[in-house]
Order: structure tokens, then C-alpha cells, then sequence
């Protein structure tokens, strides 16, 4: 199966999550780690709960993405700018 990031990506997952391409996100994470760091130490779930990426954040929630896994900065993906009145996300997770 190819890539379905844009070509030459280092972080395939991100740049999906960054578009909010949360479909062929889905198909991606069949072949790659959910919880890959960026030289930022994001986990593409860090970076769709910051751009308030719902879709992306559910599928990733989906694929076992850790939400306690922290960052550089020592956020979390519950931690940062997670909505608490978005009881459907805290659900998922």
C-alpha cells in the first residue's frame, strides 16, 4: 500500500491530521506507529486536539493513540486545549 500523505512527508500522520484528511488518515495508520513523535515530540493526537480536529482526534482515539503520551513540554493529548464539554470525545478516550 503507498503513502496517501503528500509525497517526500517525514511525519505522514501529521501532515493528515494538519489537512484534517481524516480518511485516508484511517487507511494510513494500518501501516504506521498512531503515537510517532515529531521533532516537536507530537503525537499526531498533540497536534488534532491543538487544531480542534475532532475527526481526526476520533479516528486516532480509534487506532489506541495514547492520550497520556507527553510532549516536549510535557502536555498530554487529554491535557491541552481538550474541551471538556465535548463528552463525546472524552468517551472515546
Amino acid at each position: 500500500m503507498s503513502s496517501l500523505a503528500p509525497a517526500g512527508s517525514k511525519f505522514p500522520l501529521h501532515m493528515l491530521v494538519w489537512n484534517n484528511d481524516y480518511g485516508p488518515l484511517e487507511e494510513e495508520l494500518e501501516e504506521k506507529d498512531v503515537d510517532e513523535c515529531d521533532p516537536r515530540g507530537r503525537t499526531p493526537l498533540h497536534l488534532a486536539v491543538s487544531l480542534g480536529h475532532i475527526e481526526s482526534a476520533r479516528v486516532l482515539l480509534r487506532h489506541k493513540s495514547d492520550v497520556t503520551k507527553e510532549n516536549l513540554q510535557g502536555w498530554t493529548g487529554k491535557s491541552q486545549d481538550w474541551n471538556p464539554t465535548d463528552v463525546e470525545m472524552q468517551e472515546d478516550s
